[in-house]
């Protein structure tokens, strides 16, 4: 290959085009193999000017290609990639338009009716594509984070058709149902060499060595949705069997190659978290709910009409979760006319679709993170950092606290601002629900945990969050003891003998230590009354509280 043809595929490969006299003179010379202090004293140029020219020339061609370019390996690479354009017979230059497309949509959704999600699909144009344009690093590795039903699988439909164009093959693939690392990395290398590789080595490494090369040789855009079926719950960790793939990232993280691999997920793989930044290849792109005029389009789409206000307020309350509304949408359609006040006044927004949809996350969580969403729910207002780790005992180490700040938040199942952390209507309503589940169970077995974990928090509360405790946690737990129990005399029995085995076990506990919980202090106060004989019998004053 000739100088010429070599600076012919170097102003194909930039974005500007030309070199610059100056670039010119430099890659000219590197080419031959001069140094470039020889380079300085032939053209009597300042040899720090030289470097620079030189080192921001290598720097654009490796962001351009995908790979490191150097003065010492600059011929090798521009030979290869002559090479590779000759053997696929598109020119005798580098030219990467128009690409040959191949697309394989797998099990990929329909998203013919999309809407919102501007600024998103903007930002990760802007870090997949357009970031090599603009002398930044192109992203190599995409996370899209969420909670369940939040829209990242359309999300990453959408996008792939809107960049397809950009890319030579584009491949979207499901991991749902936790398919193997080598039958998936097989399916991906048969569709990139048009099958005709059909045996890969047995070692998962090898395997990942011969994709990266195909990532290297074609510009590839590969979609893994659901990336969080593969890791264990709530620690980043993979399931056993399933670690290749975290090689995986990291590889393709560190690798130079000019492919994107786009994850979407519940939880951020502990190789993303050490090697994403916000100038680095490997990005997160935390995602929230829709805009309200976005979601009142889906409201509308599911024949669900109402005021401005009151389909904003759908919106809202849901967090612009876009399965949450479309589950709402058909219940308030077929039970309560399309009426969004009746649906309102009835007081429930968390039922058996979006519940299961909130389960699935939750049973993901940590018990440090499920620990912070109780918190919270219990709460009803924003909590600081420092106040929710006062109410872990142990005190949880303020790092450990951030780092499940930081989770919740990514999963979208925590808000946050200047105020302090705090929930979604429909979150704090299902973590509520709960909680009311898991300490009646524990009543009626008389083995608290969560009725004393959960118990002492609130004793400086406001008043509003008081009320607010007794009507949505206090007074459900004890009106459906009452129905599991079948009576009040039953229920007053069976809290008698809780508190008389606690305080057999724990002497050092108080009557009212037993069941605080909020202002479960001052409504739950034992006192003895004589009841239609002489003998004395424990009663309890909130059995007889108005319902």
């Amino acid at each position: 290959m000739t100088v010429e043809e070599a600076i012919a595929i170097v102003e194909q490969l930039l974005e500007r085009g030309r070199l610059t006299r100056a670039q010119e003179i430099v890659f000219r010379y590197a080419w031959e193999g001069k140094t470039y202090l020889e380079m300085a004293r032939a053209v009597t140029y300042d040899p720090g000017h030289i470097k620079d020219v030189g080192s921001e020339l290598w720097r654009s061609l490796s962001q351009a290609l995908g790979e490191k370019v150097t003065k010492n390996n600059l011929q090798g690479v521009l030979m290869r990639i002559a090479q590779r354009q000759k053997d696929i017979n598109t020119s005798s230059t580098l030219n990467f338009q128009p690409f040959t497309n191949y697309t394989n949509w797998g099990e990929a959704i329909d998203v013919s009716q999309f809407y919102g999600r501007t600024t998103e699909l903007e930002t990760l144009s802007q870090w997949i594509v357009r970031d090599a344009c603009g002398g930044k690093q192109r992203a190599r590795v995409v996370t899209l984070l969420g909670m369940g039903g939040v829209g990242k699988t359309a999300l990453s439909v959408k996008l792939a058709e809107q960049l397809q164009g950009e890319f030579e093959y584009v491949i979207w693939r499901s991991l749902r149902h936790a398919p193997c690392f080598d039958d998936k990395v097989t399916e991906c290398i048969k569709i990139l060499s048009h099958q005709q590789v059909t045996t890969l080595p047995a070692s998962p490494h090898e395997q990942i060595t011969c994709l990266i090369e195909y990532f290297r040789k074609s510009r590839c855009l590969l979609i893994l949705d659901n990336f969080d079926t593969l890791l264990q719950q709530g620690t980043g960790c993979y399931r056993e069997g399933y670690e290749s793939y975290g090689e995986l990232l990291w590889r393709l993280g560190e690798t130079g190659h000019q492919s994107c691999v786009l994850l979407t997920s519940r939880e951020k793989p502990n190789e993303i978290a050490a090697l994403e930044g916000d100038a680095l290849p490997v990005r997160t792109l935390a995602l929230s709910g829709l805009e309200v005029a976005a979601g009142q389009t889906i409201l509308k789409l599911k024949g669900l009409s109402g005021s401005e206000d009151e389909t904003r307020q759908l919106v809202e309350c849901y967090g612009g979760n876009p399965l949450a509304l479309k589950i709402a949408a058909t219940s308030i359609r077929d039970l309560h006319e399309g009426n969004i006040a009746c649906f309102f006044a009835e007081g429930t927004t968390v039922f058996q679709g979006i519940g299961n949809l909130l389960e699935q996350q939750f049973k993901r969580l940590s018990t440090s993170e499920q620990q912070v969403m109780y918190w919270l729910a219990i709460n009803r207002g924003k909590l600081s950092s420092t106040e929710l780790q006062t109410a872990f005992t142990p005190i949880l180490p303020k790092p450990k606290l951030i780092s499940v700040l930081e989770s919740l938040r990514w999963r979208s199942l925590i808000e946050s601002n200047t105020g302090g952390f705090t929930q979604q209507p429909m979150v704090m309503e299902y973590v509520i629900k709960c909680l009311i589940e898991q300490v009646c169970e524990e009543i009626v077995t008389e083995s608290p945990q969560y009725l004393l974990t959960y118990a002492s928090m609130q004793a400086q509360a406001k008043d509003y969050i008081h009320d607010s405790q007794i009507h949505l946690i206090v007074r459900p737990i004890l009106n459906q003891l009452r129905i599991t129990l079948g009576s009040a005399d039953r229920l007053e029995d069976k809290l008698g003998r809780l508190v008389r085995k606690l305080q057999n076990e724990k002497p050092y506990l108080q009557e009212d230590e037993v069941f605080r919980h909020g202002e479960w202090d001052k409504q739950i106060r034992w006192r003895r009354n004589k009841a239609g004989s002489n003998s004395q019998k424990q009663s309890h004053p909130i059995l007889a509280s108005p319902r």
